[in-house]
Parts: C-alpha cells; structure tokens; sequence
C-alpha cells in the first residue's frame, strides 16, 4: 500500500523499497548518478515528468501514483492515470517476485536477453 503521505520523495522511497531495489540500481536503471537519485528522495530535488514515467515504469505503477497528491487535479497529468503497464500492480507480488521483476527491469537490453536463456534454461532442466 502506498504511503498516505502526498509528497513525491515518500513515495518514491515506497515503490523502491517494496522492489527491493537500492538508490544505487534505480539510479543506474536511469543513468543518473545515485546522489541525484538521494536527492529526489530526500526532497531536495524533484525529478521531472520523463523521469516519473521512467520511474512509474520500474515500479510498475500509473506514473501518477508518483505525483504529490494534488497534481492529480492538474489536466496536464490527466492522461498520466491511464498510462500502467497493466493492471496488477508491482506491490500485490510477492516480496521475492517484486525483486526479480524489478532486478530485470534494471538490465540492460543484453543482460535482459541473457536473463531470459538463463530463466527458459532453468525451466528446461525442470522438465
């Protein structure tokens, strides 16, 4: 469940933490350094819209979900509810599933294609 507080930085540090990510790999996930990433945060800094959305689409979650409460009455952020990847969200996974997801989501396009043989080799020694 998301924190009931409004403000951007609390539920930023909320998506991450329930992904059992560091500062560290959402960071590089955006190729910014990590102390900017601190810095969103701890409120120092805001991110801006791309990198809500970015951020949204590593947590899994309606990029408005990462706004202050009161940006959602803003038109400009309309059309940002509708924007999820689908419609069970990150959190209602389980403590180890958010973490691979997320962990996979982090890789890059070559590390997420070596991720997959790896997951379909595992499944072929189960059969």
């Amino acid at each position: 469940m998301p924190p009931k507080n409004d403000k951007v930085a609390d539920k930023l540090r909320h998506y991450r933490e329930a992904c059992v990510l560091s500062q560290k790999q959402v960071a590089d996930a955006l190729n910014i350094e990590r102390s900017t990433y601190t810095k969103y945060e701890t409120g120092d800094t805001e991110p801006n819209l791309r990198t809500i959305v970015r951020l949204a689409a590593i947590y899994n979650v309606p990029p408005a979900e990462l706004l202050p409460m009161d940006a959602a009455d803003d038109p400009a952020v309309q059309g940002l509810k509708d924007t999820a990847r689908n419609n069970s969200p990150i959190y209602q996974l389980s403590k180890d599933e958010r973490g691979l997801i997320a962990r996979y989501r982090a890789l890059d396009k070559a590390q997420k294609k070596q991720a997959r043989e790896l997951m379909g080799n595992l499944s072929k020694k189960d059969s």
